[in-house]
This record gives C-alpha cells, structure tokens and sequence, in this order.
C-alpha cells in the first residue's frame, strides 16, 4: 500500500520565555540552549514523521509565533490556516498559564476555529522552583480537551511524546484550506508595540512567502538592535530604513520609497 504524505501546519504558542524555540530546537536538532532569544514575527522548522499506524509520512511545518502580547496582527496572520497548536506555559511562572487560557487559545479559536491543542508545562528539570501544579495542568487539559505533558527542552523528557501526540492529532484531522494574509490596518496604534506590529504585518504583506518575509524581518530588526519586547523609535526607524532596502529587490525604488515613508509615520505619531 502506498504511504500517504500529509502536510500541516502547526504552532507553538504561549508567552515569551517559556521556552517554546527551545523545545523546537530539541525536537528538530537534539541541542538545548540555555540562552533565551527573542523570537521576531514567526519562525518555521520542518520536521516529517513516520505515522506508521495511519501509514503516512506527516510533515510538520511548526510555526514558532512571537510571545510578546500586543503583536496582534502577525500573531492572527500566523494563525491563519492552522491546523493544531502546542500551548506551552513554564511550570516556574503561574502567569504563563493564566496566558494561555485568556490570551492565547482564546485568540487562536478565533482565528483558526476549534484545532487539536497539546499542552505543555515546560521546565519540568526546576521541580524546586515549581508554581503550576499537576492539578492546575490536569484543570486546564480538561477545559480545552487536550492532553497534557510535563517536559524538560534541556533534558529532553517528554519532548517527543508531546510533539507525537500533536502529530497523531493532526494526522487523524481533516485538512483545513490553506488561508491568505489579510489585511493591516494601521487604526488603532498608540504604542511601539502597536507600530512595530503594523510595520511587521505591513511588510510582509508585500510577499508571497511570508516565511521569507519574517527571514528578512529577523535579520533587519537584528541588524537594528531592535528589542521586540520594549522597542525605541529609534530602533524601529532604523529597521524601517534597513527593509525599505530589502524591499528595493521586489518594489520599485519608488514603491519602497513610499512605504518607507508610510511606515516612518506611523511610528512618529506614537507619544513618548
């Protein structure tokens, strides 16, 4: 019988510094870095699986989603077409969870409908330093119908099993069709935070492959010495001066001029 080949979008979800790039990282390359980096806009890592009860090759495009609350625009835009989610929250903050059941899967279901959740108490190696209890975890898995792990990115304990369960999920799942960008609205923008995720959303818009895009979104913010969790004007003008250069390879000199200029504004109407 020939295999099936099954592709699907998954994300990983919870606040900043859970440890979510950090899982990915252990699950995809077998390496754990103690050292915390800020994920901009979206990352994707590929991992295929061998479902070999549903005899199928699944490949998993594992969306890496900003942390940071207040990026609404690139958080919906990456929930878009979405087709199961692991929600982690780190077993030393209580507030990590808090999150997850006012923040994040609220946001999701909104987005993306009812997808398969696997929930993920990370840091499970800081048992001396634990604020989430099994009983608050077993409370939460219940209320969204998901399973629950207590996992280690630095150990490894329970990372495959946890990423295996969202697989089977997803396996098992129709396919869901595949959702375009919409569009950003530059209403609504009274802080940094806000006008850093316009211009996020906004640039991206302008590719077909917003993978891409958030490539050389991470690489000009980088470039920028951008703090995506407590950015400055300064920072963010200059970023947007390093894409407008990015752009000039897929927009008219012009073009790239204009939303420069655009982008430039918004930012200069932010107070403070």
């Amino acid at each position: 019988m020939e295999v099936r080949k099954i592709k699907r979008k998954v994300l990983l979800l919870g606040d900043g510094a859970v440890g979510k790039t950090s899982l990915i990282r252990k699950y995809v390359m077998d390496r754990f870095d103690d050292k915390y980096i800020t994920t901009i806009g979206t990352k994707v890592t590929k991992k295929v699986l061998e479902m070999k009860p549903q005899n199928a090759e699944l490949t998993l495009m594992i969306w890496d989603v900003l942390g940071q609350k207040g990026y609404s625009s690139i958080q919906s835009s990456s929930y878009k077409g979405s087709e199961g989610a692991l929600v982690v929250c780190d077993l030393t903050r209580k507030e990590t969870l808090k999150s997850l059941e006012e923040y994040w899967c609220p946001n999701l279901s909104q987005v993306a409908g009812n997808v398969p959740l696997v929930l993920v108490g990370n840091k499970c190696d800081l048992k001396d330093q634990f604020q989430v209890s099994e009983g608050e975890l077993k409370a939460f898995a219940t209320k969204f119908g998901a399973p629950y792990f207590r996992c280690s990115a630095k150990t490894g304990e329970n990372v495959e099993a946890a990423f295996g369960a969202l697989g089977e999920s997803v396996c098992r799942a129709e396919a869901r069709p595949e959702a375009g960008q919409g569009s950003t609205q530059a209403a609504e923008i009274k802080t940094l935070i806000d006008a850093t995720d316009f211009i996020i959303s906004d640039f991206c818009k302008g590719y077909n492959d917003e993978e891409t895009a958030m490539a050389i979104v991470r690489q000009q913010f980088g470039r920028a010495g951008v703090d995506i969790n407590a950015p400055t004007k300064a920072g963010v003008l200059k970023a947007i001066e390093y894409l407008a250069e990015a752009e000039k390879g897929v927009k008219t000199e012009h073009e790239a001029r204009a939303r420069m200029v655009k982008r430039r504004l918004v930012v200069e109407k932010v107070e403070g």
